[in-house]
């Protein structure tokens, strides 16, 4: 579960250059950056074979966009979607993804989820949203 991290309230400003990190030991590497009570934004760096497990947010919204790297966008019932430096993806609430690196990328993603509250954990068709 993730935790909670303070509201940002006041004018913000970082340099993804002093955040970028990874760690082969780890499952991923993941900051929180924002979140306010509309908008969430975290960095997540992956080193190859690193990946995010399918899950579900029910009440968010949710924006990728790719700093650095390749990899996959999983989706259940669809095909899922390339990205790569440069790439955008929007994923509506309620739509099980997930991510994973290809062959030996890394990948660098900012993620941006609305409403920035935090979901209440619950299982979703055997998926734990989060």
């Amino acid at each position: 579960m993730i935790n909670a991290m303070a509201l940002t309230d006041a004018i913000t400003a970082m340099n993804f250059d002093d955040l970028i990190e990874f760690d082969p030991e780890a499952r991923l590497v993941r900051k929180k950056l924002f979140q306010s009570d509309t908008v969430v934004c975290e960095l997540v760096c992956y080193e190859p074979g690193q990946f995010t497990k399918p899950h579900v947010h029910p009440n968010q919204d949710e924006i990728f966009f790719c700093l650095g790297g390749k990899g996959i966008i999983t989706f259940a019932g669809r095909d899922d979607m390339a990205i790569g430096k440069g790439s955008v993806i929007f994923v509506p609430r309620g739509t099980e993804h997930g991510v994973n690196t290809i062959d030996d990328e890394r990948l660098v993603l900012v993620f941006t989820k609305g409403p920035g509250l935090p979901n209440p954990p619950r299982e979703r068709g055997g998926v734990r949203n989060g």
